[in-house]
């Protein structure tokens, strides 16, 4: 099926009514998301957005680690036409301010308290309006990510009729390089850049939808991650949610993914570990 916007792996991943599209952790049991709850978190924040004044072109960051919150907030930002802007968690957050003031980024969604305090500590050297957390942190000005999906979104139907009303030559997502080699650089690519690397992609693999799981671990902030899960999504595969790579031993043997796909230097972690062993 030939892929013209990010939306519409979004409206295949719902149309395919799965019982399981993601699954995650959660106080040591694996928690299932179906196509149905993918579709009612998604609408929820973009009726969220929408409230706040959200609309098309207006940058949002994602400042998290893998994990369903990342995805229903990417595809939120994408129905709308936003421009989701995502940060590594694992940077400072005197790098996180120049991506933020950079992108012009009006809102964030952070996933912990810890980088929830990073954001409020450079909020002066930025234009953030607000900013929403994932976890359940008390206090504070942050919006709960709970509290945007809680019950059923009333505007379901013209949010995504906005969102097929998106064209591929619209903004998707602008990325920044890591700054290893000087100011990190945004990458602005359009829902028909990525859309049409993965109509190249996706036909390499025939996997049984509902049925092949695979992991999602590789940071979301890169593109190569965003481009592995996208896949995953548009044929059918469970992505099982790993936050820390550190955990991904353990992820492996609970979950038995039938394929990865891996940058080469994780499988050489893997290899030298058990070469160890």
């Amino acid at each position: 099926m030939k892929l013209e916007t990010l939306n519409d792996i979004y409206f295949h991943a719902v149309a395919r009514d799965l019982p399981r599209v993601m699954t995650y952790k959660r106080e040591g049991q694996w928690i299932d998301i179906s196509s149905r709850e993918l579709r009612r978190q998604v609408l929820g924040v973009a009726q969220a957005l929408r409230a706040w004044g959200i609309g098309k072109g207006d940058r949002v960051a994602i400042l998290s680690e893998n994990r369903p919150e990342w995805q229903f907030t990417d595809f939120a930002c994408l129905l709308l036409g936003a421009v989701d802007v995502p940060i590594y968690p694992t940077l400072t957050a005197e790098q996180m301010a120049y991506m933020l003031a950079n992108s012009g980024a009006r809102m964030v969604f952070v996933s912990t308290g810890e980088q929830l305090g990073k954001v409020q500590q450079i909020s002066s050297q930025c234009k953030i309006e607000r900013i929403v957390v994932m976890d359940e942190v008390a206090g504070g000005e942050a919006a709960q990510f709970s509290a945007l999906v809680a019950g059923e979104p009333i505007n379901a139907e013209a949010i995504e009729a906005q969102g097929r009303g998106i064209r591929p030559d619209d903004l998707a997502t602008i990325i920044y390089t890591s700054g290893t080699t000087g100011t990190p650089k945004g990458a602005m690519l359009t829902h028909g850049n990525i859309a049409s690397n993965l109509g190249h992609s996706v036909t390499l693999f025939t996997p049984a939808p509902g049925e092949d799981l695979s992991i999602s671990f590789l940071p979301l902030s890169h593109i190569t991650a965003r481009h592995i899960d996208y896949a995953y999504l548009e044929d059918g595969v469970t992505l099982a949610y790993c936050p820390r790579i550190e955990d991904l031993p353990q992820v492996l043997l609970e979950t038995r993914p039938t394929f990865i796909v891996a940058v080469p230097r994780v499988y050489e972690k893997v290899y030298n570990q058990v070469l160890h062993k």
